[in-house]
């Protein structure tokens, strides 16, 4: 024998209204199913405790991972300074050092150096041992890792050499890095040829 439900009005067999009570409306109070006397079915939760165990895992994930980056464990890049104008440049090759720094508390990988153009290139010097030169269509697989508390230099070369006309703009140079709060970071520098 089929009844309508007495939340929407839909036929459902009397044998299976619990049932249905509890699939299509989750949120209904246990006082209402004493009110209709039926036996409200045991894996439905009453009310709006549904969304507890979403929050409490929210709740746990937000709160793990910002321990873990307010907590410093992991690398840190630092660069005093990640932009620097050459000024005038004549047909020639130019260099500028960037230094910076791993303030974190593993070891800072760099890698995956790469350029906006043929005309700029870089290398990376660690303690004294200077990495290959590496430009725009360089593919290498070269890696270099900075003890926390140590530091590095990029040099950045233009070769205003390789441009076919004078050139005024800038030129950047991506590094890959282990850090999670920067992953890829931008050198740049600013050309004026003349």
């Amino acid at each position: 024998m089929r009844k309508r439900c007495p939340e929407c009005g839909q036929p459902v067999k009397e044998e299976n209204l619990a049932e249905h009570l509890g699939r299509v409306h989750p949120n209904l109070p246990r006082r209402r199913y004493k009110e209709l006397q039926i036996a409200k079915p045991q894996n439905v939760r009453s009310g709006s405790r549904g969304w507890v165990p979403y929050a409490v895992v929210i709740v746990a994930v937000t709160l793990g991972a910002g321990l873990f980056f307010a907590s410093g464990q992991g690398p840190a890049f630092y660069a005093d300074h990640l932009r620097y104008d050459l000024g005038h440049v004549s047909q020639t090759t130019v260099e500028h050092s960037f230094s910076f720094e791993n303030r974190g508390e593993k070891d800072l990988r760099v890698w995956g150096i790469s350029s906006s153009c043929d005309c700029t290139s870089a290398h990376v010097i660690i303690g004294g041992v200077q990495g290959p030169h590496i430009g725009m269509h360089t593919e290498g697989t070269w890696e270099g890792r900075i003890p926390p508390g140590a530091s590095a230099t990029l040099v950045a070369v233009y070769d205003a050499t390789q441009m076919p006309d004078l050139y005024v703009g800038s030129r950047e140079i991506y590094v890959r890095t282990n850090d999670p709060a920067q992953s890829m970071v931008t050198f740049t520098i600013l050309v004026d040829e003349r």
